[in-house]
């Protein structure tokens, strides 16, 4: 039987792998739009249903035998098609699909550092850990999310098309079907009885994601990436982004609306900035920077005020007031709540400091015997990875972080600074939450990171050219007439 399921699935990956040559135009946008089903189709299986009760937030839904079914066959298919993709591009040994790809015709060079940087992140944080870490702790989601991030690395510079115009679709698939959902089954879609930003609104809008917070960081991504290039028709572009920033205010995620804050002020910030330089020409070139220059200090002032209005703690000293035990903070999404995660995190990354604890460390059990049992993550990037995979996972993970600056660096000029606003929400997220996530693919997180992460790839790719007489200089065989083109 092992041997029967052995042949079919080789035959199944030739086989997909010839028709992922054939069809390389829909090679990406197949596997993204998969992922974005599955995770949509996974939430709405659940058959959750929302309530409010005297012990807290309950979900009172059962998901059915079928429903579960349905979660599993979208994920299967995810995994087929990331698999047949890596293998039909293992295949292409005479380089018919590189040499179509939109890299190849733009004179772009293969962004293939980042990609090894972010694959070795992927083993140092996901597979290092299951033999080298405190637990003994192996799940198959931290072994199938490699051939999906495998995969999109591989065919982002084939893809023949623009594959920003896929990530829109695909995020934007999450947002207005989580509106709809929201409309269609309310008690599945919306969470009741939440204190949040908007006094007197006690609903919290969850959409088809596990968490708001989830659903904010992918609207938050589909705004920028509106806001960087929207579409032709005006009144769509319009229509679009105002149902987005519905979208994140009822999903009142603090750090989201932060991040569309600071990206917003840095893409217009820009854009009024080259608009008064072109009119100071006319006029006072000194005028117009200084104008636009205080334009950007006080977006940047507002972005300031309204973190320290969002995360200011207010309630504290009433919390301590009731509780004599400091973990039990009535609020961990607050700056002193979250002092007590990152102080945790920074216990057990350091009881194994080379390979961490291990992918399953932040369980419920964990979570009770720290007294922090609302805290599911480190709320920290860097301290989530090095409190699982030490510092091998951490150093690998700053490498990858190093080069998407160089990126977002390199395509600052080229899309208005677009690259550098989705790299400083990129960044702004992980001070508080965990973006990247390598072996979780079906979360809202997924989509919102890999938008970032391929947008500042593709817009700040290196000419080709370039790397050439790099290569050539490194020799000693350049002429001296190329240096210019450094």
């Amino acid at each position: 039987m092992a041997l029967l399921l052995g042949v079919g699935a080789v035959i199944g990956i030739a086989v997909g792998s010839g028709v992922v040559v054939r069809l390389r135009r829909w090679a990406l946008p197949t596997l993204l739009t998969l992922v974005s089903v599955a995770s949509i189709g996974a939430v709405v299986a659940m058959g959750r249903r929302l309530r409010l009760s005297t012990e807290g937030l309950e979900n009172v839904g059962q998901a059915d035998v079928a429903g579960g079914m349905v979660g599993k066959l979208l994920l299967v298919s995810v995994i087929a098609c990331a698999v047949a993709l890596c293998a039909a591009r293992l295949f292409d040994l005479n380089g018919r699909l590189a040499a179509a790809g939109r890299f190849h015709k733009r004179g772009m060079a293969n962004p293939s550092d980042i990609a090894k940087a972010f694959m070795c992140f992927y083993v140092a944080s996901s597979i290092l850990p299951i033999f080298f870490g405190v637990q003994d702790y192996f799940h198959v989601r931290l072994v199938y999310p490699f051939f999906v991030y495998l995969a999109i690395f591989l065919w982002l510079p084939l893809h023949e098309r623009d594959p920003v115009n896929v990530c829109k679709v695909m995020t934007g698939l999450i947002v207005f079907t989580s509106l709809l959902f929201a409309v269609v089954q309310p008690e599945a879609a919306i969470q009741p009885g939440y204190g949040g930003l908007i006094p007197g609104f006690n609903v919290r809008l969850l959409g088809t994601t596990t968490h708001a917070n989830s659903l904010g960081a992918v609207t938050c991504g589909y705004i920028l990436l509106e806001m960087a290039e929207p579409v032709r028709k005006r009144w769509m572009h319009l229509l679009l982004l105002g149902g987005a920033i519905l979208c994140i205010i009822l999903s009142q995620s603090k750090t989201s609306i932060i991040g569309v804050f600071a990206g917003a002020s840095i893409i217009y910030g820009t854009r009024i900035w080259h608009f008064f330089n072109r009119k100071g020409r006319d006029y006072n070139g000194a005028g117009g920077q200084l104008l636009a220059l205080a334009l950007g200090v006080a977006c940047l002032i507002i972005v300031i005020v309204a973190a320290v209005m969002m995360f200011g703690d207010g309630s504290m000293l009433r919390s301590l007031e009731r509780k004599l035990n400091p973990r039990a903070v009535g609020d961990l999404s607050s700056g002193t709540g979250r002092l007590w995660i990152w102080a945790a995190a920074i216990d057990a990354g350091m009881q194994n400091p080379l390979f961490g604890q291990g992918a399953d460390y932040w369980n419920l059990a964990t979570r009770l015997r720290l007294g922090l049992s609302g805290a599911a993550t480190a709320h920290n990037q860097y301290l989530q990875v090095f409190s699982l995979s030490g510092l091998v996972g951490l150093v690998t993970l700053l490498i990858f972080m190093g080069y998407l600056i160089r990126y977002a660096i390199r395509g600052a000029k080229a899309s208005g600074n677009a690259t550098i606003a989705m790299l400083v929400v990129l960044l702004l997220r992980t001070i508080s939450e965990t973006p990247i996530a390598p072996t979780v693919i079906l979360a809202a997180e997924f989509f919102a990171t890999t938008a970032y992460f391929i947008y500042i790839i593709d817009r700040g790719a290196r000419p080709r050219r370039l790397a050439t007489a790099g290569m050539a200089q490194l020799a000693g065989t350049m002429p001296q007439t190329a240096l210019h083109y450094r």
